[in-house]
């Protein structure tokens, strides 16, 4: 069977772009701190820049612009952040650290502080205090604000004395903030720690000091900064305004213009108004005003629709490769706002064509697969059920089924598996035995004694399910784990899951070194919550080049750097840029009131960023996923696309602009088809409609299927739909066993008919008749018997019947039990009834005629709910149904039509209604056929009972005046035709409805 790959194509550049191009922004920098600092001058100089990786380019371009043979002295080159902390003169405590010293001080001042709850909260807190004092933001009147602003709040008269003394306690906590946050900076600068946004005020202030005091500071030269803090900004300024510092910023009149309603220039612009700054201070030259890049240079700018996010990584290595087949030297930097993409862009990469590059963003450790198996073990045991005493919280975990096989099937564990099935004296498929005995078990919540018992006690198995009651057993566990997995990595030193795991053991040995001695112990949920913080910030580095001609980064890393092609994915709103989320617990009006950063400042940040990446490159490729193709995306283009659209190109007649979209394409290369055990002929259609021809192998399968006897059920399959038939009775694949927590409709149904049978049994073994002296007892002996059927179910599938969704079943099952033996006592000539059998086999055997001649045996087999005997002597089959069935639905015959379309309905219509009367049909000639000649056969609704035994009418059969055995007879011959004629292919059901539960629709795609 031929597969399709999807391939990305779309136009491709045959025009070499323009040469002429101004420098980048660092090497023009480099070349201006050379000339106007010569000899050893430039040693004595401090150049910030806005990030590390600015750093090492700034560097590089020095080596760079130097004469041959002339030796430099390097200035002082920082990144913005860690200068000022060198300047603070403190260190930077860690957030986990952090946290628990803000958790002591507020213990001081409430004692009744629940840990957990604080951990929701707290990082957040800390955040806000950060960044109170990054803009220099006065606490006194900062808090003061704040606690006027929920004094507000308070006047509610209407609470009662509970609520109103919860929400005392929660006006005393924004009381009490001043003085948490006072405490907590006073003991960081009594130890030289800080958090961050205390560095930046820290090293304000002492520079402030220096500058008092005399003190004779370096030259400064900030470079490419862009969005300022407040405290960077006042910086900045006092230097300034002593001589000892110089700005450059990179800019453009684009968004610098006074006028310009683009907020990339909105910081920007008011620090050339507040410094007075000249155009040169914004790369301008002298007496020609700001630059003109965006708008003036010409440039090559195309936006590539995709169908979803991941693909973006495939497209963006095909630009990739597209760009250096055309300048194999351009400058390339394939920039992620979204970080998730990195791997699947990794993936993506042209190695012939790009066979050196360097990422500087660092892979996630939330994106590696060891945290997926963090992520399930935590489901494991967040998700169990504890069961024991409810006045210690201790108890037995049971945890659920479900958790337990995804954790068994990770990818980690499968590989420790197959170390182990390597060893001595080890157990084999360990983790495949468990499953299976899991499924074979049909256990929905599993103890931890049960699954060490199923795994022999294996450390593996009781480091992953021994119970966690503290954070000091879910490290003891994590290191466990650590040392197992290891070993399956022990030979390939270079893999990098060894990589994972070691990063995985430096964050554990980190936190267990926090909470080591503490009073307070952790819950399971608080630690991971501390587990995850520290994943988030983790980052897995990657080694390579440091100024290779192809980098892979973030949008933050860009900054001040230069490349000659930009390829930007995810360029849709809410991711570029972010959504607008108010990430803090102080209110919006207390951020403006005191001009701390709000999401509109982050917005223009990211504006700025974009824009100036955009200015000197040469070709520019923005990737977006299309409207509707992404779940998880908006599918909405980012504003910035629309402004390159709409504002930049009337603005700049040198730029092309392209928007394209990513086809798929079917590949010319075939796969091998799945085995198939028999009709090994596949058509494969336009549509893609998998179809299995009648071969002489598979006729002989099918006649095989009719003559050791098939179903009404069977039949219907094959009317319904060919291929699940195909699939069912001629394959014979297995379905898939798995756990089932709840009845389900089968398990339901069985109940309740097993319940009928065990209170009918006593009628049709003692031939006596059912009366309305009977029903009483009958009714009160229902809820036993459903009990007792329930257990046997709970038995079978280890779901137990007196919990959730089960217990709902079981009361409904007794309830229909009820009243169906009420409803006999109403309906007119139900009672007496006589019981002639249950669950009684019929069979019948019809000799087909044969094209050839031959006459086919084709043998039906059918189990009869329950057999009355009717007062005229003949029998009638009761089909028990559970669900609802209507009278109508047993119509085939409609007014005024002939009975051949009612004959052609019961042949081919796959409705429910012509289903149940193809049942119906089939019970009666298979009771005719061992000689009751005035059979009959009905169905009762367990949820229709007023419209008691209905019955399908079936004059439309012997209309032509033959018997009813006879007619039968021959539409059983038709059908058995169709069955084998080779012209008809096996081929899947155009009813998608029917899809819906098939066993089968992954087979064949549904």
């Amino acid at each position: 069977m031929p597969s399709t790959r999807s391939t990305a194509t779309f136009p491709e550049n045959t025009t070499a772009p323009p040469t002429a191009r101004p420098l980048p922004f660092l090497a023009q920098a480099a070349r201006d701190l050379l000339a106007r600092y010569p000899g050893g001058e430039l040693s004595d100089v401090v150049v910030v820049v806005p990030t590390r990786r600015a750093v090492v380019y700034l560097k590089n371009e020095l080596s760079l612009a130097a004469e041959v043979g002339q030796a430099v002295w390097s200035p002082r080159i920082a990144a913005m952040e860690d200068y000022m902390v060198e300047l603070a003169g403190v260190q930077v405590e860690e957030p986990i650290a952090l946290q628990l010293l803000l958790f002591d001080i507020l213990r001081d001042i409430d004692a009744r502080l629940d840990f957990d709850q604080f951990v929701g909260w707290s990082g957040l807190l800390v955040q806000d205090f950060s960044n109170l004092d990054q803009n220099l933001a006065n606490p006194k009147k900062v808090f003061e604000y704040l606690t006027q602003a929920k004094a507000l709040e308070r006047w509610d008269l209407s609470l009662t004395p509970a609520e109103d003394s919860t929400t005392a306690a929660y006006f005393r906590f924004w009381d009490d903030l001043e003085k948490v946050y006072w405490r907590l900076r006073r003991r960081m600068e009594h130890d030289h720690l800080a958090y961050p946004g205390l560095a930046y005020r820290l090293a304000a202030r002492r520079v402030k000091n220096r500058l008092e005091a005399g003190e004779t500071l370096p030259q400064h030269v900030f470079l490419g900064l862009g969005t300022l803090s407040k405290s960077e900004e006042k910086l900045i300024q006092r230097l300034r305004k002593a001589g000892r510092a110089e700005v450059l910023f990179d800019g453009d009149a684009f968004y610098l213009e006074t006028d310009s309603p683009n907020r990339a220039g909105q910081h920007l612009r008011r620090y050339r108004k507040l410094w007075d700054l000249p155009a040169e201070a914004f790369g301008g030259v002298p007496g020609h005003g700001l630059p003109e890049l965006l708008r003036g240079l010409p440039r090559q700018v195309q936006f590539v629709g995709v169908a979803n996010s991941s693909m973006q990584g495939k497209v963006a290595g095909q630009l990739l490769a597209e760009s250096r087949r055309l300048d194999p030297k351009a400058k390339v930097a394939v920039v992620l706002p979204d970080e998730t993409l990195l791997l699947p862009v990794l993936h993506g990469l042209p190695l012939d064509a790009v066979p050196e590059y360097n990422v500087t963003m660092g892979l996630s450790f939330q994106s590696t697969p060891l945290f997926n198996l963090v992520d399930l073990l935590f489901e494991v045991h967040l998700t169990g059920i504890r069961e024991g005493s409810q006045e210690t919280g201790y108890g037995v975990p049971r945890y659920h089924h479900l958790a337990v096989q995804k954790l068994l099937t990770h990818p980690f564990l499968r590989r420790y598996q197959h170390w182990l099935d390597q060893q001595p004296e080890q157990p084999h498929h360990l983790l495949d035995q468990i499953c299976q005995q899991i499924v074979k078990r049909q256990a929905v919540l599993l103890p931890a004694t049960e699954l060490l018992e199923m795994g022999q006690q294996h450390p593996l198995i009781e480091a992953l399910f021994a119970t966690w009651d503290t954070c000091d057993d879910i490290i003891a566990a994590c290191y466990t784990l650590i040392d197992l997995l290891k070993k399956a990595y022990q030979d390939q030193h270079s893999a990098i899951e060894a990589e994972y795991l070691y990063l995985f053991f430096t964050l554990v040995k980190r936190l267990d070194s926090v909470f080591d001695c503490r009073e307070q112990r952790l819950s399971v949920r608080s630690f991971r919550r501390f587990l995850y913080e520290q994943m988030a910030r983790t980052r897995l580095p990657f080694s390579g080049e440091p100024i290779a001609d192809v980098q892979v980064m973030g949008l933050l890393e860009t900054r001040a750097l230069d490349f000659d092609h930009i390829i930007i994915l995810s360029c849709n709103e809410r991711v570029l840029p972010a959504p607008k989320n108010h990430a803090s617990l102080f209110p919006y009006d207390v951020l403006t009131q005191f001009n701390m950063p709000t999401y509109a400042d982050h917005e223009a940040a990211t504006a700025y960023q974009f824009w100036r990446l955009l200015q000197r490159a040469r070709r520019v490729d923005l990737l977006h996923v299309l409207p509707g193709a992404d779940g998880s995306r908006t599918g909405e283009r980012s504003r910035f696309l629309l402004q390159i659209e709409n504002d930049l190109r009337l603005q700049n007649s040198q730029m092309e602009l392209r928007d394209v979209t990513v086809e798929t394409v079917p590949s010319s290369l075939p796969s091998p088809a799945k085995e198939i055990p028999i009709g090994t002929e596949i058509v494969e259609t336009a549509l893609g409609d998998l179809t299995l021809a009648k071969d002489p192998e598979m006729l002989t399968a099918l006649r095989g299927a009719l003559e050791r006897g098939l179903s009404p059920s069977a039949l219907n399959q094959f009317v319904g739909c060919s291929l699940q038939f195909y699939f069912s009775r001629i394959a014979r694949f297995q379905e898939a066993e798995e756990v089932e927590e709840t009845l389900g409709a089968d398990g339901f149904g069985t109940a309740v008919h097993a319940a009928l049978e065990k209170l009918l049994q006593p009628f049709a073994q003692e031939q006596r008749l059912l009366t309305a002296e009977d029903i009483p007892e009958l009714i009160k002996q229902a809820d036993k018997e459903v009990a007792r059927a329930l257990r046997r179910e709970e038995k079978e599938r280890h779901a137990r019947a007196d919990e959730g969704l089960n217990y709902v079943l079981g009361q409904v099952a007794v309830q229909l039990v009820r009243r169906y033996f009420e409803s006999l006592l109403t309906q007119p000539g139900a009672l007496p009834l006589q019981i002639h059998g249950l669950e009684q086999q019929l069979f019948a055997t019809v000799f087909v005629p044969m094209p050839d001649g031959e006459k086919l045996p084709v043998r039906l087999i059918g189990y009869a709910d329950r057999l009355d005997r009717l007062p005229n002597g003949s029998l009638r089959v009761v089909d028990y149904k559970t669900g609802i069935v209507q009278g109508f639905e047993l119509k085939l015959q409609k007014a005024k039509e002939p009975a051949s379309a009612a004959v052609e309905r019961l042949l081919m219509e796959a409705s429910s209604g012509a289903e149940k009367v193809r049942q119906l049909w089939l019970y009666r000639f298979m009771l005719e056929a061992e000689g009751q000649q005035a059979a009959d056969a009905a169905i009762l609704s367990m949820r229709n009972l007023p419209g008691g035994l209905l019955t399908a009418d079936m004059s439309f059969l012997t209309e032509d005046g033959q018997s009813f055995r006879q007619a039968s007879e021959e539409l059983l011959g038709q059908l058995v035709h169709r069955i084998l004629d080779p012209l008809e292919p096996i081929r899947k059901t155009d009813d998608l409805d029917r899809c819906q539960y098939c066993a089968y629709r992954g087979i064949c795609a549904r």
